[in-house]
């Protein structure tokens, strides 16, 4: 069980605290054990840090696929910043190795240094939405390409920020609260354009929830110096469990069966696997310069798509 969870963070490598605390969670619920607050937080923290990375990225992204260069590089610069951010605290880019079954390795420490990049962090952000939202070239663009309504969204059950920028309200953070969720004050982005601007702008107001979530849980965590990180799972006979996530690109399930102690069936689905056919929709009527455009604004994930 302990070695499935670096299969598990390699499913999708840029969701791999997403995957790897579904598969955990589902874990925890046949043992039946509940892990401490204190790893509840920092799990909320690295779920949220690979949210920001990757929602400027796809960002970046955009800006790429309309020609916009001065945009694609600040993203990539505050994208490059994230990532050295995640190395400092975690010893990966990707945050892998910090999750484990009954909670986390280790703390989180230099709190304060933490808090202060990830403000200095949101500044750059801010600045860099103002300089895409504010070109008309760029607007021009997005509006109206990319279109995905609300009827073809529930249909195909579309999830994560592609469902609620086609005004789908739906978010597992709040609707199913796991981690450290229920604890903190977060809104959920609810768009009904349907289009890349739509989406982009789900991505750019979930970034700042981000920053708004990890600032909560930092807080938190200063109160709970020397908490334990762990428990320990004992030794698990048999059971099923489905664990579960929103990880950047939405719902991401982990249903498993163990048998004798060892994993007899894993089940995952990436969001990745709901959203894929919502690409054939999303082309109609659109030039093929827009393709690239387009398909970057869902951000799919071949191998999470493939599992």
């Amino acid at each position: 069980i302990d070695k499935a969870v670096f299969l598990a963070e390699r499913v999708s490598g840029d969701n791999s605290i997403a995957h790897s605390v579904a598969f955990c969670q589902a874990v925890e619920r046949v043992a039946c054990v509940d892990i401490p607050l204190c790893a509840k937080y920092i799990r909320t923290v690295l779920l949220e840090l690979e949210r920001l990375y990757n929602h400027v990225s796809d960002i970046g992204g955009i800006a790429t696929d309309t020609g916009f260069s001065v945009g694609s590089a600040y993203a990539s610069v505050l994208k490059e910043k994230l990532m050295q951010l995640n190395e400092k605290i975690t010893g990966s880019r990707l945050l892998r190795g910090m999750v484990i079954p009954g909670g986390v390795r280790r703390d989180i420490k230099n709190r304060s240094d933490i808090a202060a990049k990830l403000s200095s962090f949101e500044h750059e952000f801010k600045n860099l939405i103002d300089l895409l939202l504010d070109s008309p070239s760029l607007v021009d663009r997005i509006e109206t390409t990319g279109y995905i309504n609300n009827d073809i969204a529930k249909a195909l059950n579309v999830v994560g920020p592609i469902g609620r920028a086609s005004g789908i309200d739906k978010d597992i953070r709040r609707d199913h609260p796991y981690a450290a969720y229920s604890y903190l004050d977060f809104d959920v982005s609810v768009q009904d354009g349907g289009d890349v601007y739509a989406r982009t702008t789900v991505r750019s107001d979930e970034v700042l929830q981000s920053f708004n979530i990890i600032h909560q849980a930092l807080r938190s965590l200063e109160q709970s110096v020397g908490a334990p990180m762990k428990v320990d799972i004992g030794d698990i006979t048999s059971g099923h469990a489905l664990g579960y996530t929103e990880a950047p690109r939405g719902e991401t399930l982990y249903w498993i069966m163990i048998v004798d102690g060892k994993i007899e069936r894993c089940k995952v689905r990436d969001p990745s696997f709901c959203n894929w056919l919502a690409i054939e929709y999303a082309v109609l009527d659109n030039i093929v310069p827009d393709f690239p455009l387009i398909n970057k604004s869902l951000s799919l994930s071949y191998s999470g798509n493939d599992n």
